[in-house]
């Protein structure tokens, strides 16, 4: 694999059409899988096709596929695995007041996040074939949470793991017997988790493999939620290569356009001076959003 890009940004912004350029131009001649993690999901308008299959791969060319991420769907599958793997261990007394616990967890934000990061790991992780694989992200906030979820979980499920060892030390001194830890079935599923964590960390902190774009328009909000952005992502080692400033007004003859071309321009050079050592893109306002679209974005960002 030659690149794992995410493009993100402030919603509305103009991800889904940067990312959806970028694996339109990459697929003339490279495998692509583009994958979008945005509830609102907006490929398929874009490509003029409609994906009624989400979460599976829609071939849309013969080098471009294309899957659209169910977040609650996810979360079902993400909720159901837990539940299986926690009736191979507790016993049914238990387990009755989990499954409610669990069924509440469904709909909460943490569990559609780690549900979502579950897919993409395995996105990743399953899909080497692919030259290029695209993810055009939720907005700004959800991505940061899903970006450093690795880290996060990881610190916890070492405590766990910790906690567990010592439990089964105890156990083994109290009854006098000598039973291998490692034939434990709660300690050698928070092991396989926290190993597949780590795999998924690394990855992602592979600057040479994985990049991040930043979709922005030439904004105040856009502005600061993309500095506050980039700088969580230089903390948690995930490379930010371009800024992507999007709809850039034309010169007009009309004072209030001409005001507003002005006003961004003031903000283009804020943000040029602001990511000095990023490469910055600018792209012009398009009407239509087609292919002709993505070829022209497509030609800007990969100049």
């Amino acid at each position: 694999m030659k690149k794992i890009i995410f493009v993100g940004g402030k919603g509305g912004v103009g991800k889904t059409t940067c990312a959806s350029t970028l694996a339109f131009m990459y697929s003339k001649e490279n495998r692509v899988l583009l994958v979008s993690t945005d509830p609102a999901h907006s490929t398929g308008d874009l490509f003029d096709i409609e994906i009624k299959k989400k979460d599976e791969k829609f071939i849309y060319s013969k080098n471009l596929d294309i899957i659209e991420i169910d977040g609650e769907k996810e979360a079902e599958l993400y909720i159901s695995k837990i539940q299986k793997q926690c009736n191979l261990m507790l016993s049914p007394v238990i387990m009755g007041e989990i499954k409610g616990q669990l069924n509440r967890a469904k709909n909460s934000p943490g569990t559609h996040e780690s549900a979502i990061f579950e897919r993409i790991n395995k996105i990743i992780i399953e899909n080497q074939e692919y030259d290029y694989i695209i993810f055009d992200t939720a907005p700004t906030g959800h991505t940061l949470r899903l970006i450093n979820l690795p880290k996060t979980i990881n610190v916890w499920m070492d405590t766990l793991i910790k906690k567990r060892k010592k439990i089964l030390m105890l156990k083994n001194m109290k009854f006098d017997r000598r039973d291998r830890i490692t034939d434990d079935k709660v300690l050698n599923l928070l092991e396989s988790r926290r190993d597949g964590l780590l795999k998924i960390h690394k990855i992602l902190g592979n600057s040479e493999k994985v990049s991040f774009y930043f979709v922005m328009n030439p904004e105040k909000l856009s502005f600061l939620e993309t500095k506050r952005g980039v700088e969580s992502l230089d903390e948690f080692g995930v490379k930010v290569d371009k800024i992507i400033i999007n709809k850039l007004y034309p010169d007009s003859i009309d004072p209030f356009w001409q005001e507003q071309k002005n006003k961004q321009k003031g903000f283009i050079e804020l943000i040029v001076k602001e990511f000095s050592n990023r490469e910055v893109i600018t792209i012009p306002y398009l009407e239509k959003e087609n292919k002709e679209m993505l070829e022209k974005i497509g030609e800007i960002i990969l100049k």
